[in-house]
């Protein structure tokens, strides 16, 4: 299997602005609406990700076509075209395109768009990439867990319908792009060109240099969807024993279907932790990153999360599993822990309640945050895009 690292863009990488350029169609799940002034609206993080990539190359969306938008939206730069479901406006659209980007996410019923764009791209034998993002296959088994015996048995049939999905699109795409080294596995056997992205939504101007002074009490948070498998219920029992011995600030950010269960644990265990909803990106959640010392990611799955590049490039500490996702990025070894253990987590949370040690880590954090923005993300894929797509263009960096 051909790994590829990051690399640096190369000439041939796409960009925009010329007429004849076909650009790249994406088959996306995610919605788009039109707003009272007939801009696309689609989620924000979203929209955040692709207008960054329509910044390098044309991008045409496919995908579901809402009466109105929902949730917190943005809108899409107005050089992305959009087309629905239609048969012939999708052909055309494959037709025209210099890549296809297929999500990797869903089982067999949820990638039937994805099927369909794909036996339309190889017969007009366009280069295909796959893109898996998370473990969605695993996430569902974990989720189960506190849930009763059918819906465990339902987790392992959605289990083993991603995973064959996953894979026999793999076997017939171009190339597969992971997020994070942990992610790998997943397509081993099925594809020999697999390139393991750095996922990040930061861009340079939201980096801030941060010197630590002394606080009265060590802020810590964590932050993301409450489910089981983002683990907070280890960060829970991590920070519980150090209550007593570590003046502390604790707050979990986000919402979900673990909610309930969490703020039981917490009421028992750890009654300061302060919970909040979720809160806009960038801003809003940047100004409560610039009021936290560490963030905890307590993910048991596979993938890297962004929030990773987020805690750093405001000044905060993030504390990670030491797993392939995090061991690749070259972590200190002192951010990280054994996954799952929340004993070992507490270590660490005790030994960074030290400003002094928290400062000499973040200066070796801002070179790596600032290699992996969102904008160098999308750089990497497309150059290694075309190498896919144009054997002996360049040759790819070994990983």
């Amino acid at each position: 299997m051909a790994l590829t690292a990051p690399a640096p863009a190369t000439p041939e990488t796409p960009r925009p602005g010329h007429a004849s350029d076909p650009g790249i169609l994406i088959v996306s799940p995610i919605p788009v609406a039109r707003s009272a002034g007939q801009a696309w609206l689609t989620l924000d993080l979203w929209a955040r990700d692709v207008n960054t990539q329509a910044a390098l190359i044309p991008v045409t969306l496919a995908c579901p076509v809402a009466a109105a938008p929902s949730g917190t939206t943005a809108a899409l730069d107005a050089r992305i075209g959009v087309v629905g479901p239609e048969p012939g406006a999708l052909e055309d659209a494959v037709r025209a395109a210099r890549y296809v980007q297929l999500p990797g996410n869903s089982g067999w019923r949820g990638s039937r768009a994805a099927r369909r764009v794909l036996a339309l791209a190889l017969r007009y034998r366009k280069p295909v990439f796959l893109g898996i993002s998370s473990n969605r296959a695993r996430t569902a088994v974990l989720n189960s867990r506190n849930q009763n015996l059918l819906r465990r048995a339902r987790a392992l049939w959605r289990y083993a319908d991603i995973r064959f999905t996953q894979r026999w699109l793999a076997r017939r795409a171009s190339g597969v792009f992971v997020v994070g080294a942990g992610l790998v596995p997943l397509v081993r056997g099925a594809n020999a060109q697999v390139h393991v992205g750095i996922a990040s939504w930061i861009s340079e101007a939201d980096i801030r240099a941060r010197n630590d002074e002394a606080t009265p009490r060590l802020r810590v948070c964590m932050a993301g969807r409450l489910e089981a498998m983002k683990g907070f219920h280890i960060g829970i029992a991590a920070l519980s024993p150090l209550k007593d011995t570590v003046p502390m600030e604790m707050t979990l950010i986000g919402s979900g279907p673990e909610e309930a269960h969490l703020r039981a644990q917490a009421q028992k265990a750890l009654p300061q932790l302060r919970f909040l909803q979720p809160v806009a990106y960038p801003g809003p959640f940047f100004d409560l990153l610039d009021a936290q010392d560490l963030v905890l990611l307590t993910n048991l799955n596979d993938e890297q999360p962004r929030l990773i590049f987020d805690a750093i490039c405001r000044g905060a500490i993030p504390v990670c599993p030491d797993a392939p996702a995090y061991a690749e990025l070259g972590l200190d070894t002192r951010l990280r822990y054994r996954q799952g253990d929340a004993a070992a987590l507490a270590d660490r949370v005790r030994c960074l309640a030290d400003a002094q040690l928290r400062q000499s880590l973040r200066a070796g954090l801002l070179p790596l945050v600032r290699r992996h923005t969102l904008k160098a993300m999308h750089q990497e894929r497309l150059a290694w895009m075309a190498t896919v797509a144009t054997p002996g263009l360049a040759p790819a960096a070994a990983h």
